[in-house]
C-alpha cells in the first residue's frame, strides 16, 4: 500500500477526478456535513492523502484544529503543496502516520475520520482500536 501511494502521490487527485468522474468531490462534501465539524475541535482525518477531507473540514469550520495523517510522506507532501497553493499556510497540519499506530495522544482528538483509507488499513481492528484510543470520549467516528 505504502509503494502504491508514493508511486501514484502527483497524480492521485487527477486520478480521482478521472475514475469517479468527478462524482468523488459530492462523496466528500456529503461526508464532511455528516461530521459537522465546529471551531474549536481537534479534526483528525487519517488517510487523507492530499487533504480533500481536511480541507473541507477546515472550510466547515475555519476555528478548528484539522490534522492529517497519512501513510505515505509523497501524499503528505502533494497535500502541503496544495495548501500552500491555496494561501493556507497554517489551517491544516500535516502528518505522516499509520492508522494501526497513532502519533498523537490518548483522547485528543473531537472527530476522527478516515473516508475511504479504511480499506487499505492491513489490521483493521488495530486501526479502529487506535481510533478508539485517541478519540475524546463522546468523540465522533466517521468512516
Amino acid at each position: 500500500v505504502h509503494d502504491v501511494f508514493t508511486s501514484v502521490a502527483a497524480k492521485y487527485d487527477l486520478m480521482n477526478d478521472f475514475m469517479s468522474a468527478g462524482i468523488h468531490r459530492l462523496w466528500k462534501d456529503t461526508f464532511v456535513s455528516l461530521v459537522r465539524p465546529r471551531d474549536g475541535e481537534n479534526l483528525l482525518d487519517v488517510a487523507g492523502g492530499t487533504g480533500d477531507i481536511a480541507f473541507r473540514l477546515r472550510k466547515a469550520a475555519p476555528g478548528a484544529a484539522v490534522t492529517v495523517c497519512d501513510l505515505t510522506e509523497g501524499m503528505v507532501r502533494v497535500g502541503r503543496d496544495r495548501a500552500i497553493d491555496q494561501g493556507d499556510l497554517g489551517g491544516v497540519d500535516w502528518t505522516v502516520g499509520n492508522a494501526e499506530d497513532l502519533p498523537f495522544a490518548s483522547r485528543s482528538m473531537d472527530a476522527y475520520t478516515i473516508a475511504f483509507g479504511l480499506r487499505n488499513v492491513t489490521r483493521i481492528d488495530r486501526a479502529l482500536a487506535e481510533a478508539r484510543r485517541v478519540l475524546k470520549p463522546g468523540g465522533r467516528l466517521f468512516i
